[in-house]
């Protein structure tokens, strides 16, 4: 690259730079950008969004919650599981959350052991 093309590169972007400066700082877009206490927690707190609605509303019909202790032993596939917790009323349908721990992969990720649940949680709690 010879000395003419480089200056002339060099003057298009501290151009643009300006004009982008320009419009930003006249514009008065950056004055109040600074959010409040509530829009922070409200941008950064983390949203579920593997709760649908439709166990939104089961948890505000459903008043009565129901604990159950599974035990999840070794080989223990994501059917069985679903099986299980549908049994004890804790899931309403066993094939739907077999289809999300299939679909997220989590069927591949069981861990053993005993765990608490509860009718209210949601399928990835």
């Amino acid at each position: 690259m010879n000395k003419a093309r480089l200056q002339g590169l060099s003057a298009g972007i501290i151009f643009t730079t300006t004009i982008f400066a320009a419009f930003y700082y006249g514009t008065g877009s950056f004055e109040d950008t600074t959010p409040t206490a509530e829009e922070a927690k409200e941008t950064f707190q983390p949203k579920d969004p593997d709760m649908d609605s439709m166990e939104k509303e089961a948890s505000k019909k459903n008043p009565s919650i129901v604990t159950y202790t599974i035990k999840v032993k070794t080989n223990m596939t994501a059917t069985e599981i679903a099986d299980s917790l549908s049994k004890e009323k804790i899931i309403n349908d066993a094939a739907e959350f077999e289809a999300y721990m299939n679909d997220r992969d989590f069927s591949k990720k069981i861990q053993i052991g005993e765990f608490v649940v509860t009718n209210n949680m949601t399928y990835r709690q």
